[in-house]
């Protein structure tokens, strides 16, 4: 027991460090950045991403590290097809972050595909992975306790 729990302080810890970041960008400094002309607003963007994606990083392979060995502690992975969809949703959403962090962002996939420069595109891709992440995250919480 004192494993899993140390796992669960884990996973909490890094999925508030990587959730509150996204929500902070989502809801903070892209609206902030998006009122500055083009070039000031694309390099403010990449310096903010510069600082937080290594955090980011870190933040999402501990919050999946923990998230499996609990998922393998508690229910065993054939739990998934038992009725654990609430977990698939949080692996779904961890999945997509790590394609963002670790695949798009590096070959600068946004960039590239001229995502950074709409910056109303921008912020609504934004504001739907944070709202999935968020809708993951109270899935967990209810599922977690038996609510589903």
């Amino acid at each position: 027991m004192a494993t899993f729990n140390t796992l669960l302080v884990i996973h909490v810890l890094s999925v508030v460090w990587w959730i509150g970041g996204v929500f902070t960008v989502t809801a903070s400094l892209l609206p902030i950045f998006n009122r500055l002309p083009a070039p000031e607003r694309i390099q403010r963007i990449k310096q903010f991403e510069g600082r937080f994606a290594n955090q980011a990083r870190i933040a999402v392979v501990l919050a999946g590290i923990s998230g499996f060995w609990m998922l393998e502690l508690k229910y065993g992975f054939a739990y998934l097809r038992q009725g654990g969809w609430w977990i698939a949703l949080m692996m779904l959403v961890w999945m997509l972050f790590v394609v963002m962090l670790f695949v798009a962002e590096p070959l600068r996939l946004p960039a590239k595909v001229g995502l950074i420069q709409k910056p109303r595109a921008f912020l609504v891709l934004h504001a739907i992975l944070l709202t999935l992440a968020l809708v993951a995250i109270a899935c967990g919480v209810v599922g977690s306790r038996g609510g589903f």
